[in-house]
């Protein structure tokens, strides 16, 4: 209480020295600084994030009937539900996977070698199973490895080729403007890192504590 009434005293001192009331002599006295007011910060928002709506619409794009639309939406599940990076969701094992008390967990080591250790949701494990299924990959759990997501020709034929980073890009993008979210092209085309701040906005406004999303993202600081 008395550090409170301190500081106030102290605060309006400093305005008073601020606007000439005090002199400097009676300020360097009383070991008073100018009082600066904190300027508000106009930050504009970075990015996008998509809406439970939007969201719905963009996971509803993709062609589930074709092997590539499999693939696409365990590909847009993966970004939305678990928040990884572009480069993470290239670099998916098989390996990664694995099951401990009931539930299936993803292990990855992300950007600044930083390992982390996630849930998977039962959307993202049940498109997972879809696509690899019919893909005729191994199963998550069964040992085996090599790239989850790997790349479909025209003909429908799965490559041993793991995804770019870019060719992820464009996938987001396309299906961003199939659902009639952004453009197909250009500085407002959806982007990977959207549906990762999605997850990220979803998680906290359902409750999580910042920590949790903190180490959910591999952030090395919560700001």
């Amino acid at each position: 209480s008395a550090s409170i009434r301190l500081y106030a005293v102290r605060s309006f001192l400093s305005v008073a020295f601020g606007e000439g009331v005090l002199t400097s002599d009676q300020a360097t006295r009383l070991g008073l600084k100018p009082y600066r007011a904190r300027q508000r910060r106009d930050r504009k928002p970075v990015g996008r994030r998509l809406t439970v709506q939007e969201a719905r619409k963009l996971r509803d794009a993709p062609n589930l009937v074709t092997l590539k639309g499999k693939r696409d939406g365990a590909l847009l599940d993966c970004l939305l539900y678990m928040g990884l990076r572009a480069e993470e969701l290239c670099n998916l094992d098989l390996s990664n996977f694995h099951q401990d008390g009931g539930r299936w967990w993803l292990t990855l080591t992300g950007k600044g070698s930083k390992t982390r250790r996630l849930k998977l949701p039962d959307p993202v494990y049940s498109s997972l199973v879809m696509w690899l299924s019919a893909a005729g990959l191994p199963a998550i759990g069964q040992g085996a490895s090599g790239p989850v997501f790997t790349s479909v020709n025209k003909g429908g034929a799965v490559s041993a080729n793991p995804l770019t980073t870019g060719a992820v890009s464009r996938l987001v993008a396309e299906y961003g403007h199939a659902a009639k979210l952004a453009p197909a092209s250009g500085p407002g085309r959806l982007s990977p890192h959207d549906l990762r701040r999605t997850c990220a906005r979803r998680a906290y406004d359902n409750g999580a504590p910042l920590l949790k999303v903190q180490a959910m993202l591999g952030h090395s600081d919560v700001k």
